[in-house]
């Protein structure tokens, strides 16, 4: 792998290189992102580039980690949830909802189309060598940060936070002054393909949130008290970003210098992708909170986000497998775009093969569990997980595309493909909000996402040379599972017994139908997709692994395509 530090970097040499100068991972034929690559010298390559084996192990080794927190630190947080929601009641879970939600939109700003743009061509300048375009880019990004981003967002807070004076201090130094000072380190975790690093600051962060809330609802009980909590430790958070990046980087952070000079082409594609950061984090997060606590009752604010925040749990794994491909495919085509193609047709394939197993083994027991759980104030959310459940499956799906569409630079794609979604959003959501509560909420977000995702997934699609048909089948799994969850929805409603048993009968019927389904279509994974998976595992999941991937794989492996 190549060095952690950008200044001693050269063709990648593993330990195992055979004499010829080719890698002993040449002979392994399916990879995470480079499944159909020919092996060519690495020598050729200019000094100090990272190789395509070292993109590959940074990816595969930053989605372990990141699979690891997800697993550690969703059941951690569903349980806290459901803390909260049981003490603050509906009406002001609503409130905690808003708040938290008026942060995220915040937090999107302040990292939009300038983060956006200085990972990606910073992850392009590291891949290839260049230590010190990344530096002079990471300082210039300080500067921005804290001569514009800053004072704007502070006035923003303070013009919508309805919040008291302790708190909105509290806000602005946590939620805003700490990042923007800091958040450069945060973004050369991505452009040095630490995410591993990353998601083990993550895992400690997420569990000390929990920690504090926990004390926090037991002894203060209010909405306010917990959000300000969880400022303070996310703001404490970004500050250990510092650690792990190396210490070139670490000292071009701690010098911001003003952001003049910037590489030929940033603002280009800076200013589009922010626009467009900003208005699909309105489209894809829960912001038709913001409509409700104008149009509706407080607590149904409180089953939307519920439901909204269930949803996202669920697929937290399958959407963790997704970050730490952002940097490695823009790397990617920097040093092998021939193999961009077939390494997005495996990542939907395995996204969508995962996607549609969590649609019908989790979504429908959650949903029916959803009155014991949180009591009755809650219980119209069980049908609207499932709706938004399915949503979120088909967003994990194609959320790859996003990944792809950044890596090309393709920032007025995106600006159209979510300014379009956004008039969707908001269309739907002034008009059927005050008749449909909950519903009209759902509806919005469902038609606002998918309007995005599906604009940008055929941009993709045409520039990649995949065709639809192809694409649908690769996906195929997805649509199985949504099927099996809205079946099995109405079947968990007229099965006699108590909750829990139908939870159950419900996961086990749907896993049967799915993997039968699977065989019967021939769909899912391929061998070899299932081998990279396997590689990707951790070790004490290797022995369950392979026995579970092998239940879902069922597709042939494609004809080599012509180049």
């Amino acid at each position: 792998m190549a060095s952690d530090r950008p200044d001693e970097g050269g063709a990648d040499r593993r330990p195992d290189a055979r004499p010829d100068g080719m890698s002993a991972a040449a002979d392994v034929e399916a990879d995470l992102l480079l499944p159909d690559r020919q092996v060519d010298d690495l020598e050729a390559q200019p000094a100090g580039q990272m190789s395509r084996e070292g993109l590959q192990e940074s990816a595969v080794r930053g989605a372990v980690w990141t699979v690891i927190h997800t697993f550690i630190a969703i059941p951690v947080a569903f349980l806290v949830n459901l803390l909260m929601a049981r003490v603050l009641g509906a009406a002001d879970y609503g409130r905690l909802a808003f708040l938290t939600a008026l942060m995220e939109v915040v937090s999107r700003m302040l990292t939009a189309g300038f983060g956006s743009a200085v990972i990606q061509f910073g992850a392009k300048a590291h891949a290839a060598g260049r230590t010190a375009a990344v530096s002079r880019l990471l300082s210039q990004s300080q500067g921005f940060r804290l001569l514009v981003v800053m004072p704007v967002l502070s006035v923003v807070v303070l013009l919508f936070a309805d919040v008291p004076p302790t708190a909105m201090v509290i806000a602005i130094v946590f939620g805003i002054v700490v990042p923007a000072a800091l958040d450069g380190a945060v973004a050369c975790l991505t452009i040095e393909n630490k995410t591993a690093e990353g998601a083990k600051i993550a895992l400690v962060t997420s569990l000390a949130t929990q920690v504090a809330v926990v004390a926090v609802v037991l002894a203060a009980r209010t909405p306010d008290a917990v959000w300000t909590v969880r400022l303070i430790v996310s703001g404490v958070a970004v500050a250990l970003c510092l650690v792990p990046i190396s210490a070139v980087y670490r000292r071009a952070v701690l010098r911001p210098v003003l952001p003049t000079g910037m590489p030929v082409g940033f603002w280009r594609y800076a200013v589009p992708v922010g626009l467009a950061s900003v208005i699909g984090g309105l489209v894809m997060s829960r912001s038709e909170i913001f409509f409700m606590n104008w149009l509706a009752a407080p607590a149904a604010v409180g089953v939307f986000a519920l439901a909204f925040g269930l949803a996202g749990h669920v697929f937290a794994p399958a959407q963790a497998f997704v970050g730490p491909l952002v940097p490695a495919i823009s790397g990617l085509m920097e040093v092998d775009a021939h193999a961009v193609r077939p390494a997005f047709r495996r990542v939907l394939r395995a996204g969508a093969t995962v996607v549609g197993l969590v649609e019908a083994v989790a979504v429908v027991p959650l949903a029916v569990l959803v009155p014991v759980l949180y009591g009755p104030e809650f219980a119209e959310a069980g049908p609207v997980v499932v709706a938004l459940g399915v949503a979120a499956g088909f967003v994990t799906v194609a959320s790859p595309v996003v990944a792809f569409v950044s890596a090309r630079l393709s920032a007025g794609e995106m600006l159209r493909a979510t300014s379009v979604a956004l008039v969707v959003d908001v269309v739907l959501a002034l008009a059927l909000i005050p008749p449909l509560g909950v519903w009209g909420a759902v509806i919005a977000n469902v038609g606002g996402s998918m309007t995005s995702l599906l604009l940008l997934t055929r941009s993709e699609l045409r520039g990649l040379g995949i065709t639809v048909s192809l694409a649908m089948r690769d996906a195929l799994p997805c649509f199985v599972g949504a099927a099996l969850a809205g079946g099995l929805m109405v079947a968990g409603d007229v099965a006699p017994g108590n909750e829990w048993l139908r939870a159950v009968g419900v996961a086990v019927v749907g896993g049967a139908l799915y993997v039968g389904v699977l065989r019967v279509t021939r769909s899912g994974l391929t061998v070899p997709d299932a081998d990279a998976i396997i590689r990707a595992l951790p070790r004490p999941a290797r022995r369950v692994g392979p026995w579970v991937l092998g239940l879902l794989t069922g597709r042939a492996v494609d004809a080599p395509a012509a180049p």
